[in-house]
């Protein structure tokens, strides 16, 4: 109970801060993305009583400091905590529906569990589905081949190799829109991407053409790369990539104007130059590029400071940084370690950050510290040293 009035504390006073800062927009865009996500989520993976009395916990402290607008979001969040935990609360029709929803949920859910991996994905990419059995099928491919990854499960090799074209064409699916589903389906990539690039130590070269190519909107590439969580050694596969998205990323890194517009092209900017950087710091020839890179985000970090934009964009990237430097970190050698403290440093030194956000770079100092082999552990000793360049 204790670590959950902390978790609480600390979300309402994010919660404050927007507002003092009349900021209440970003907060109200927030909560209707959590919304649209919540209620399908607390059903198909049943939440505890614990987890939604969190849910609840937080909207009524919440609910407490905001304005009107945000305060119609959190009763319908506060609703839907409420007829999940006292079905009597809610109208008979309204509980024929749900109930009724719940209940194909579940006996669609069974049904799937059944499934190979290619008939999952099969059903994902049909469109005579309406889009939340789509959901659920890949949502459960997606436990399906995590179980594979970490050899809960056996997939065939053959059948890995039916997942690839089926794959990319539901990535270049119109229908399917930037959103939690897409990022299912990254999540599903990276699991085949590291079956056939590690295990296989094969190319996928089409996965490659689909980051690299012009015709894919940056969004869905940078996503998608930055899902790539193993070591990208095949030069063949990295360039390209880098090549198509190092310019986009260095324009997109340029800090934005307001805090109340969707940012989240920046965001993936920043994710996206910080992968970049990771995969290319041993290429020597990639040097420069690296230095580039690095010195344009911690430009643009210091610029949103100045202008008090750490709440909404900076610390969601850093908070997004620490999340792929758990995923990577198996595989960090001496560049990677030297990169990364390199950055934390010059990222931490900035004048005026705000200590909320010196945190989240405290947390991966404290990551990559653990989870770094000793015998990787060599600090930079200077500006080239941490970019890996030759002095001159």
């Amino acid at each position: 109970m204790a670590l959950m009035e902390i978790r609480i504390s600390s979300v309402v006073n994010s919660v404050k801060k927007l507002v003092e800062k009349e900021k209440e927009q970003f907060l109200v865009r927030g909560l209707e993305d959590f919304e649209r996500f919540f209620s399908p989520d607390m059903n198909l993976y049943h939440y505890t009583k614990d987890q939604c009395h969190f849910v609840l916990a937080s909207m009524n402290e919440i609910e407490g400091v905001v304005g009107t607008q945000t305060k119609e979001i959190v009763r319908k969040i506060k609703m839907l905590v409420t007829e999940q935990d006292n079905p009597a609360a809610s109208k008979p029709q309204d509980d024929d529906l749900k109930n009724g929803r719940e209940e194909f949920d579940r006996g669609w859910y069974d049904r799937l569990k059944n499934l190979s991996s290619l008939e999952l994905l099969k059903i994902f990419a049909s469109s005579e589905l309406e889009d939340r059995s789509r959901e659920i099928a890949i949502r459960r491919l997606n436990v399906l081949l995590c179980d594979h990854t970490s050899k809960k499960v056996q997939i065939d090799i053959s059948e890995m190799r039916q997942l690839q074209p089926l794959l990319i064409s539901c990535l270049k699916e119109e229908g399917v829109s930037f959103n939690s589903i897409f990022k299912v389906l990254g999540e599903v990539v990276n699991h085949v991407a590291y079956e056939m690039l590690i295990c296989q130590e094969e190319t996928w070269s089409e996965l490659r053409n689909y980051i690299a190519s012009s015709k894919t909107e940056f969004q869905r590439a940078v996503y998608i790369f930055q899902c790539l969580t193993m070591a990208l050694i095949d030069d063949d596969f990295v360039i390209p990539v880098m090549e198509n998205l190092f310019l986009k990323i260095i324009t997109r890194l340029d800090p934005p104007r307001e805090l109340l517009v969707d940012n989240s092209s920046w965001v993936l900017a920043f994710m996206g130059g910080f992968c970049l950087a990771i995969h290319l710091i041993e290429m020597s020839s990639k040097a420069e590029s690296v230095k580039e890179i690095a010195h344009k985000m911690i430009d643009s970090i210091r610029e949103l400071v100045g202008r008090e934009m750490e709440v909404g964009v900076v610390r969601r990237a850093f908070r997004d940084v620490e999340s792929i430097v758990k995923k990577q970190l198996e595989w960090y050698s001496t560049s990677q370690y030297k990169f990364l403290k390199g950055l934390l440093w010059r990222l931490y030194a900035i004048k005026g950050m705000k200590w909320e956000s010196k945190i989240v770079l405290w947390r991966i100092n404290v990551i990559v510290g653990r989870g770094v082999k000793e015998e990787e552990k060599e600090l930079p000793e200077n500006e080239f040293d941490w970019l890996n360049l030759n002095a001159e």
